[in-house]
């Protein structure tokens, strides 16, 4: 047997149906741990032929992950959440892939909401018992592939995967991972991740001043590394608007990120931010067509996703306005039309360009 989808389950019966339908004909078998769902999750999974099996939730989800990877019986796993679905497309050239590999393991790509670019994540890996998953909430295999092979062993793979389930109430997660985040950063206080994560659920609960600290965290042990790494990037990204918003500097951070992550078209976006608030429209400008170049090129970080309108309507928005504020309105117009172009039903867009045509004609 060659391929089996691992998933851990509860209360998906929105989704489940959707994401076993999209990977029949990728996978040999399906192993789904239930953790104590009271929907339907179970009979979907059933009816779909996975074989089940049903645990109590212990507050780890690398316990339930494994689990799953226990059951299964295929030489290569295909790690999956229910609010995922795969992408039709090239399953026969995949299977073959894996089949024909001195690899350990293969990157797939996920677009994380719908409009987004995908960033590349490892999602395929041998059914080996040294690959076990770590982490009692945003549970990783990475460190387990480290720690026994390089990363010339992981390769590209064509599978790109569709994730829907953030486009609900975030509310009732957010309950359950405070909680497990907390009691995560007190085994490991070296998650950048964690830190980041719990900075967003403290500013979705308007305590601003605890996720600037969390923010903080991650900031100063992102500065204690000689290199990077892939998740680092995501104090800047809290903290650079957090600042700017505040009425605070924000540019030298901005500056600090740059360096740091030259490829990051976010931190490109928000330095152009930066730079307009302060009302260095030049600099801004040269930061907004530094973003359409990567658009352009596709030469960027494709470990990070990013709104697919930074790299049009958003950044055409803002450099027609930097062009307005310095006078410059020919060029205005010209942007103004294409973000029009790229957002026919803003009424906003044609009228703006068409008061820069009135300035441009005086």
């Amino acid at each position: 047997m060659l391929l089996t989808a691992a998933l851990i389950v509860k209360n998906e019966e929105k989704f489940l149906g959707s994401c076993l339908a999209s990977i029949k004909d990728l996978v040999d078998e399906t192993v789904i741990v239930d953790t104590g769902s009271t929907d339907r999750s179970k009979e979907i999974a059933l009816a779909a032929g996975a074989r089940l099996k049903e645990m109590a939730w212990t507050g780890d989800f690398s316990e339930a992950r494994n689990r799953a990877l226990d059951m299964a019986r295929g030489e290569w796993i295909l790690y999956i959440d229910a609010d995922e679905t795969a992408r039709p497309g090239r399953f026969a050239e995949i299977r073959a892939q894996l089949q024909d590999s001195k690899c350990v393991g293969y990157y797939a790509h996920l677009h994380p909401r719908p409009g987004y670019t995908a960033y590349r994540l490892l999602r395929l890996f041998r059914n080996a018992a040294d690959i076990r998953f770590s982490g009692i909430i945003h549970e990783r295999v990475w460190p387990a592939i480290q720690a026994h092979y390089s990363e010339s062993d992981v390769g590209e793979s064509e599978l790109t995967l569709d994730h829907l389930g953030y486009e609900g109430d975030p509310a009732v997660k957010n309950a359950r991972n405070l909680p497990l985040l907390h009691k995560a950063l007190r085994q490991d206080p070296t998650r950048v991740f964690a830190w980041c994560q719990l900075a967003d659920i403290y500013l979705a609960l308007g305590k601003k001043r605890f996720a600037e600290r969390a923010w903080r965290s991650a900031l100063a042990l992102v500065r204690s590394k000689a290199q990077p790494g892939l998740e680092d990037y995501l104090p800047y990204v809290g903290l650079i608007p957090w600042v700017a918003e505040k009425g605070g500097d924000a540019r030298e951070l901005a500056d600090e990120a740059i360096e740091r992550f030259r490829k990051n078209v976010q931190i490109w976006w928000l330095r152009g931010r930066v730079l307009m608030k302060q009302e260095e429209f030049e600099g801004a400008i040269g930061a907004f067509e530094q973003v359409l170049a990567f658009g352009a090129s596709g030469d960027f970080d494709c470990h990070v996703a990013y709104d697919e309108r930074i790299f049009s309507v958003l950044s055409y928005d803002s450099l027609a306005a930097c062009c307005f504020r310095l006078g410059r309105y020919a060029e205005s117009r010209h942007y103004y039309e294409l973000a029009a172009a790229g957002n026919p039903d803003s009424l906003e867009y044609r009228v703006k360009g068409a008061l820069c045509a009135r300035l441009e004609s005086r």
